[in-house]
């Protein structure tokens, strides 16, 4: 099983949901795209596998202390049937689906805040799979003033390539991204 370069981080969001880390061991990735205007977590379309979805969430990222908040969460509604992702298919940030209920309101995203958006899988459960698919992503005003999401892309050679508004979350920065202000 491929390593995260950003585990610290990543445990941390495991942890988050109710039983979370019972059959967790290491977070698969996703892929952080920008649809219609807000973030959006997307199964690899090379893993070529299928997740039926329990809990989708975002939550600011909170490895350097402070108070673990989510930004916005859903979970599947007893008795519904789960959405099943298929590789490519991606979850928006703060959309309605059917079947989930909202817990908690919705959360604004702020500019220069670094967040994690996690997809937590509801089958599979006693097999040796990790349960989280998790991705992050750093909120950054463009010169016309609208917002972007900006992924972290981890490498597997530990590097992480951080966004322009990124901060350290994972491993040392790639020659193709930043070095976040906060890097030793």
């Amino acid at each position: 099983m491929k390593h995260c370069a950003t585990i610290p981080f990543l445990l941390l969001a495991m942890s988050c949901g109710n039983n979370a880390n019972a059959t967790s061991f290491f977070p698969n990735p996703l892929h952080i795209r920008q649809i219609s205007a807000v973030p959006a977590a997307c199964l690899p379309e090379v893993d070529g596998k299928s997740i039926e979805m329990k809990r989708a969430y975002v939550m600011e990222n909170s490895l350097w202390g402070g108070k673990v908040e989510h930004q916005w969460i859903i979970e599947l509604i007893p008795g519904a049937m789960p959405l099943t992702l298929r590789p490519g298919d991606c979850v928006a940030f703060g959309t309605p689906i059917r079947g989930y209920g909202q817990r908690d309101g919705l959360k604004l995203l702020e500019e220069g805040k670094t967040y994690v958006f996690v997809l937590e899988r509801s089958d599979r459960l006693n097999e040796r799979v990790s349960r989280n698919y998790v991705g992050a992503f750093c909120v950054m005003r463009l010169s016309d003033g609208h917002l972007a999401y900006l992924p972290y892309i981890d490498h597997p050679d530990g590097t992480t390539t951080y966004p322009p508004c990124g901060s350290r979350i994972g491993g040392p920065p790639a020659p193709d991204g930043i070095t976040p202000p906060n890097m030793p």
